[in-house]
């Protein structure tokens, strides 16, 4: 009975003894697993704020600066959830200058290019933004362009919001946290939009012609485009409610009163001379930079990253109209 007995306490003991370990473990546990991890876990992400749309994580990053940009993020998440009614929690994972990303398997689907710093993705279907603080005056604009990419894509249902229109919306976003850059934006499409249709007789862009890819990349330093003055004036002209499951027709009349504005704006009006003036000159300004930067690039032979996914909008004409599916 004494043996009995003292294996009985033995077993007691060795089973508190393991409880206990798996009571102190269990939180160290989840603590250590954040939803950054799920694509990036050799990295040390810990909790900067937790808001209430956007819960934010850092790497290798101060904390001042990472909650600065959560609080960009919250608020373009905020003008996201007043606009379209709701917004779905999303996370925001920002990493400094000093650590890198493991972009492998973006390579491998095509999405980065060899070599290339990993400086902006977003996992829509996962609701992850991904930003690099090493471009840092960028940064504000590309999560505004993140947050509402990814909130379109869930108020599509998951299939995927129209393309290239997703792109311009993101892009109204990001103006939406600098009056004077959308004024820029404006004065920009004025210009633009004579050289590319001088008779303005050309049909609407196919705006809605493709969607979205559950993931995109791309690098905030081309990511800049004037287009979301489109979706500010469609907004003026017929509420936010234009933006929720898009019709073809609306936005192909929303394009053609954007362009006759536009143009109005560019020939009418004695303060006008002035400006077509300064347009022409910015025109040719950028006609040189361009051919400047092109042979600079093949006598360098450096290929930089070029902006991927729905920021392809940038490239070329924003105002092309050939329809990805009638291509030759």
């Amino acid at each position: 009975m004494v043996l009995s007995g003292a294996w009985r306490h033995l077993a007691l003991g060795i089973a508190l003894i393991l409880l206990g370990m798996a009571w102190f473990a269990a939180p160290a546990s989840a603590q250590s697993e954040t939803p950054c991890d799920e694509k990036f876990p050799e990295q040390d992400w810990q909790l900067v704020q937790a808001g209430s749309g956007v819960t934010t994580y850092r790497a290798a990053l101060d904390e001042g600066i990472a909650t600065r940009f959560g609080d960009n993020a919250q608020a373009t998440a905020d003008l996201l959830a007043g606009d379209l009614g709701s917004f779905q929690p999303m996370t925001l994972c920002v990493f400094g200058s000093e650590t890198a990303l493991d972009g492998t398997e973006l390579e491998t689907a095509g999405l980065l290019p060899p070599g290339q710093r990993l400086h902006a993705a977003a996992f829509r279907d996962d609701a992850l933004l991904f930003i690099d603080a090493q471009q840092f005056r960028l940064v504000g604009d590309a999560i505004a362009l993140g947050v509402a990419e990814i909130a379109l894509w869930h108020i599509s249902g998951g299939e995927g919001y129209p393309e290239p229109l997703a792109g311009a919306v993101a892009q109204w976003y990001a103006a939406r946290q600098d009056p004077q850059k959308a004024e820029r934006n404006r004065s920009t499409m004025r210009v633009f939009s004579f050289f590319d249709d001088p008779t303005g007789t050309a049909p609407p862009a196919p705006w809605l012609d493709g969607v979205q890819d559950p993931i995109a990349v791309w690098n905030p330093e081309f990511q800049d485009s004037p287009v979301g003055d489109l979706v500010a004036t469609a907004v003026a002209a017929n509420g936010v409610e234009i933006l929720i499951d898009p019709d073809p027709d609306e936005w192909a009349a929303a394009d053609i009163a954007w362009r006759a504005g536009l143009r109005e704006e560019l020939l009418q009006g004695a303060d006008r001379s002035r400006e077509w003036v300064g347009g022409v000159m910015i025109a040719v300004l950028v006609v040189l930079a361009g051919i400047a930067m092109a042979w600079w690039g093949r006598r360098v032979n450096k290929r930089k990253q070029k902006p991927m996914g729905e920021i392809a909008v940038i490239q070329g004409s924003i105002f092309d109209r050939s329809s990805p599916e009638t291509d030759e």
